[in-house]
């Protein structure tokens, strides 16, 4: 928003042409300012919607008409109220309503530079809070904002500069809408819907298997190193009736690379994405160039014992990649990737309102998603139909999202060690609920419980120093001792330690050590590349 100027003489213009009246200049000029602004405002959820850089491989619904026109629809009703407010602006000359809209404004624009922060330089909310902690910048920030309210005139006058040379931008996302909703362009996405085979008959005497991946488990961090005033009682008394591992690391440093490598039983050293559905693959042992679906799957092999299957996780889209070798799967997208979806139009423009204050609306999709998988898990805690379950749960994962004391979900932010510590409690709270589930349906005694997780916390320098062990807890049917293993042990064998249970070979808890001594030799951990977006990657 420029200041009001005095009226121009009239401009030259070349025989044979019409000139547009100032007026009618004025308004397209502003209109071009109010598009643009109202583009970049939304830029969290187009940027999502519009590209497809990973190829929809994190992506659950695919995109629709309902989210595209609902993008339109935001973009245009910004559009038009920040071109309103300009028009107001020119009317009436009044100081304190000048500099009203002015703040407006410029607080409009902290939206895209919010975007820029997170999604261009990957900075987390919690730095900036923390980078806006120090006296230093708390003074320089005063000073500036001092400045701003001074000669907030011709910082309006500049940022509508700016506004107006990024103006293109908005051009390209509008065609790009158009184009897309009306069939002429395509994105890379899921192009199906995988239909999973029914439930066998369940075999008399078939073991049951239940494995639960809490995310981002650190064992220095939950079991070795419990920073003090940090309360787990579940995963307490789950060890003291169980084989508890004291030196066991995780195949990978992260979910992409480390998920695989524990549902094959296969070592792998390098990951990209091939499709929406697949993932690319080296097997380390051999150099082998493959995808996920070829390799081995503690499922289909399974299945081919007779034991039904099922699974409840998030990130991977484990229906479309794992469908063969399983009976039943529900999976929920990681929340920076799929934040502005939905399946009708007023869905779609709620979720990309609430894309604009980023932080919150993540964490608030984070909460849905643990809730959303824990009631999923419960219901197939207690169901004898499955004869191995996979949980892949989000917690102890961030963002930090729960209130221990209050025993409450919360959308505020907090630090990264604060926020990594409640989602600790959080995961030994849903082990708790899955637990007296299956203790009042009678299944607590019947089942081979085995607990881990896919990597350590990957910033557990947080606490001290980094540490690559994680929690493997197993605990047979019945009622055990408490064993301490010390040996090394990588969890990739959780693969074959699930199909040796399910083929009779380990009946109870006095065969697990042996067949650990035996088959659980050390393996390194491997950093993989990756071919993924440039966000940071559980």
């Amino acid at each position: 928003m420029s200041a009001p100027t005095q009226t121009a003489p009239p401009a030259e213009h070349h025989e044979g042409t019409v000139p547009l009246p100032q007026p009618l200049k004025q308004k397209i000029k502003d209109g071009i300012v109010a598009v643009s602004l109202a583009n970049l405002c939304f830029a969290n959820a187009w940027f999502t919607i519009l590209y497809d850089t990973d190829r929809g491989y994190f992506n659950k619904l695919p995109i629709q008409t309902s989210s595209t026109l609902a993008l339109l629809i935001n973009i245009l009703w910004l559009a038009a109220a920040v071109w309103l407010a300009m028009r107001v602006w020119r009317r009436f000359q009044n100081r304190l309503l000048h500099f009203a809209l002015h703040m407006a404004f410029l607080v409009l624009l902290l939206v895209p530079v919010d975007f820029v922060r997170h999604q261009v330089f990957h900075i987390s909310d919690y730095q900036v809070v923390v980078f806006f902690q120090r006296p230093v910048v708390i003074f320089c920030s005063m000073v500036l904002l001092a400045l701003v309210v001074w000669q907030h005139r011709r910082v309006a006058r500049v940022v509508t500069v700016l506004v107006v040379v990024v103006s293109p931008l908005a051009l390209l996302t509008l065609a790009k809408i158009g184009l897309l909703s009306l069939g002429v362009m395509h994105l890379k996405q899921a192009d199906y819907e995988p239909v999973l085979p029914p439930p066998a008959p369940v075999r008399e005497g078939q073991p049951r298997v239940l494995w639960i991946v809490f995310d981002c488990t650190d064992y220095r961090v939950a079991f070795e190193n419990r920073p003090a005033g940090v309360q787990l009682p579940e995963f307490d008394r789950l060890r003291g009736e169980s084989l508890f591992c004291v030196n066991a690391c995780s195949p990978h440093s992260s979910t992409i690379s480390s998920m695989p490598a524990l549902i094959s039983g296969q070592r792998i050293s390098d990951v990209g994405i091939a499709n929406a559905s697949d993932l690319n693959v080296r097997v380390a042992d051999t150099g082998a160039d493959t995808t996920w679906q070829k390799l081995p799957s503690v499922f289909a092999e399974a299945r081919a014992l007779g034991a039904n299957t099922a699974l409840v996780g998030w990130y991977h889209p484990y229906d479309r990649i794992l469908g063969k070798g399983l009976n039943y799967c529900a999976w929920y997208p990681f929340p920076m990737f799929e934040p502005a979806r939905a399946k009708t139009i007023a869905t779609a423009m709620r979720r990309e309102i609430g894309c604009i204050p980023w932080s919150w609306h993540i964490r608030r999709i984070f909460i849905g998603v643990c809730r959303d998988s824990l009631r999923e898990s419960l219901s197939l805690v207690t169901n004898t139909v499955y004869g191995l379950t996979l949980l892949h749960l989000p917690p102890p994962h961030t963002p930090g999202i729960y209130l221990p004391k209050k025993d409450q979900f919360t959308f505020w932010g907090m630090s990264r060690t604060v926020g990594y510590l409640r989602n600790l409690a959080l995961a030994d709270q849903e082990l708790g609920q899955m637990r007296r589930a299956m203790e009042t349906s009678g299944q607590w005694d019947k089942t081979w419980l085995i607990i881990s997780t896919d990597h350590s916390l990957g910033s557990s320098d947080l606490f001290g120093s980094h540490d690559t062990r994680v929690p493997f807890i197993v605990k047979p049917p019945g009622a055990n001792e408490p064993i301490t293993y010390s040996p090394k042990i990588n969890t990739i064998l959780t693969h074959n330690l699930i199909l040796a249970i399910l083929r009779g070979e380990i009946t109870s808890q006095r065969e697990l050590v042996p067949w650990l001594d035996e088959h659980g030799k050390p393996l390194p951990t491997t950093i993989v590349g990756t071919q993924v977006l440039g966000q940071s990657l559980p």
